[in-house]
This record gives structure tokens, sequence and C-alpha cells, in this order.
């Protein structure tokens, strides 16, 4: 199991497509993304340990501190999502 901790500013920004197939480009248990949400919503993710979880009613504006490698498309409704690294 990775020990990455985000500790760190992002140096990196991509737009996220959710997808129930694909992860978050460049995302990996080296660089695990944490998520900015421009349009709330739930957002449906799985973890950087491997766990699915949806978080409801994210609020616009909403940075999430948590790690994650990719964004799923099923229960996702929020949008304008952002991935840092």
């Amino acid at each position: 199991m990775p020990t990455n901790n985000i500790v760190r500013q992002g140096f990196k920004a991509i737009d996220v497509t959710p997808s129930d197939s694909t992860d978050i480009t460049g995302a990996d248990a080296n660089n695990p993304a944490a998520l900015y949400v421009g349009n709330g919503g739930d957002v449906e993710v799985i973890t950087l340990n491997g766990d699915t979880v949806v978080f409801h009613s994210v609020p616009t504006g909403t940075f999430m501190p948590i790690q994650v490698t990719r964004v799923k498309a099923a229960n996702t409704t929020a949008t304008d999502i952002v991935a840092l690294f």
C-alpha cells in the first residue's frame, strides 16, 4: 500500500471526464489526484486504496482533500471537475 500523503501544493491540473472504466490521466499510486468541483453535485470516486464511494451534495467551488485515481460517471452529477497533482 502506498504511503503517499497530500502534503504538497498542486503542480499540475487537468480537466476530468468522469468514466466508469478509465483512470484520471496521470493518476497512479505515486501521484493520486485531489479534486476541485466547479459545479456542485454528487461525485463518485475510486480512492487510492481502491474503495468506491459517492460524496453526495458536494458544493460548488469545493476542493476535495482525498486521494483518487478515478471519477466514475455512473453516479457523478457534479461538473467542471479538475484533478490536481
